[in-house]
């Protein structure tokens, strides 16, 4: 089937209860090894090529520095591989932006065929977070592709993204945010990190997206919730790679009872 946007797979997900995990790939093999995974288990499967990721495949070796040319390139290379093997699956395939950072990420993305974007304005003074979200929104909307913003900030490091503390997302600011923006998911912070260097101990505040469930179904707004630096690092295969010659420190991840608790 052709790649499908991001928003009839999370309005499933939240319909049925479950959460729909989402898989960066920096790599064709990377997307083909990911599609034929979520085969098996009969699964959706969301691909996830974050913003300087574009820069790289589009041959750009410091692809920190990446131009506008360098992510469009890249975006088309990216988008023919999901398309290679994903328009032929059985199974639902999503091309998503991660992290795009302004307009000229999130149309080089879409010309090169994401099916969904994510602006990132969560730097932002909260009214320009809206204002550059709206726009995304009515770029997106308007070529069939769904739109994640996000509201609230993770401590950590991923890709261009860093923070060295949480600012915990307000459940009424998330709904003046959704009601404002059209977006079709929210990214918030409730407690999780970028990054794998997590520290041990991580908790969550499961409040928070409960709380602000609650407020968007009380103003009949849908938008599903979105929950970055969620990674477990399974201890058995940082093992694996210190005994091979690595020298991996401090990787803990998320634990997986905090994230079933929430």
């Amino acid at each position: 089937m052709p790649l499908v946007p991001l928003k009839p797979v999370l309005d499933a997900a939240r319909t049925h209860g479950y959460a729909q995990g989402a898989f960066n790939v920096n790599a064709v093999c990377q997307a083909k090894a990911a599609i034929e995974v979520h085969e098996m288990f009969r699964s959706p499967v969301i691909l996830q090529g974050a913003d300087l990721a574009n820069a790289f495949m589009g041959g750009r070796a410091d692809f920190a520095n990446g131009t506008v040319e360098d992510k469009i390139r890249g975006a088309k290379n990216i988008g023919d591989a999901v398309k290679k093997f994903g328009e032929n699956s059985p199974v639902p395939v999503v091309l998503h932006l991660d992290h795009g950072r302004d307009m000229e990420s999130v149309k080089a993305a879409i010309a090169g065929g994401y099916t969904s974007v994510m602006i990132d304005g969560s730097s932002l003074p909260f009214e320009e977070n809206v204002e550059l979200t709206h726009e995304v929104v009515k770029y997106a909307h308007e070529r069939g592709v769904s739109v994640e913003g996000e509201l609230g900030v993770l401590a950590g490091v991923e890709d261009h993204v860093f923070a060295a503390t949480s600012t915990y997302t307000n459940p009424l600011s998330a709904v003046d945010f959704v009601r404002r923006t059209g977006c079709d998911a929210l990214a918030i912070s409730y407690g999780t990190m970028h990054g794998p260097s997590k520290g041990a101990g991580v908790k969550l505040r499961r409040e928070i997206p409960i709380a602000i469930r609650e407020c968007l179904s009380h103003e009949g707004l849908e938008c599903a919730l979105v929950s970055h630096g969620s990674s477990t690092v399974p201890r058995y295969i940082v093992d694996e790679i210190n005994q091979l010659g690595g020298d991996i420190q401090n990787a803990h991840g998320i634990s997986l009872t905090e994230l079933k608790a929430a």
